[in-house]
């Protein structure tokens, strides 16, 4: 069984909250918040779990829109499923803050789309687009060892 991964993109009244990565892989980039669907949970419950444990911020899962699911293969083997989520808040997080994980910050949309922006993990970069469409698509990204190499339309036949 493939793992199943959640990433999200949570917006808020100062930016897009996101997270430099503490620990590999892609210590020091910036990243959208998540992490792993356990036993038992939907991808929307495990997005809000991750959330919360990674911003101390409380949304349920129907708060979470599914705009995109990722097949992740790495030298062609599929590795897992990462399901894209946003949302939309407006509680408050008292950010810049330090976790485990990293550091937890609001980043202004802009930065995010900037085409000279090396900051963020390489794939996330290449999944803004879905993102913001909101579509729900169903994407293939494709990894040579830690290189990133493309994101693509997955075909399902």
């Amino acid at each position: 069984m493939t793992k199943q991964l959640t990433v999200g993109l949570v917006s808020t009244k100062t930016g897009v909250v996101m997270i430099n990565r503490a620990k590999p892989p892609y210590r020091g980039l910036w990243n959208g918040l998540g992490g792993k669907v356990e036993p038992g949970e939907t991808p929307f419950e495990g997005m809000a779990r991750e959330f919360h444990e990674e911003s101390g911020l409380m949304l349920p899962p129907d708060r979470f829109h599914a705009c995109g699911l990722v097949h992740w293969y790495v030298d062609e083997a599929l590795r897992g499923d990462l399901f894209l989520f946003t949302a939309h808040t407006s509680q408050e997080l008292t950010l810049p803050m330090q976790t485990r994980e990293g550091i937890v910050a609001a980043m202004a949309p802009d930065w995010l789309k900037a085409p000279d922006n090396l900051g963020l993990v390489p794939d996330l970069a290449a999944m803004l687009p879905y993102f913001e469409q909101g579509t729900n698509v169903t994407l293939r990204s494709d990894f040579a060892g830690d290189r990133f190499l493309s994101l693509t339309v997955a075909n399902d036949d």
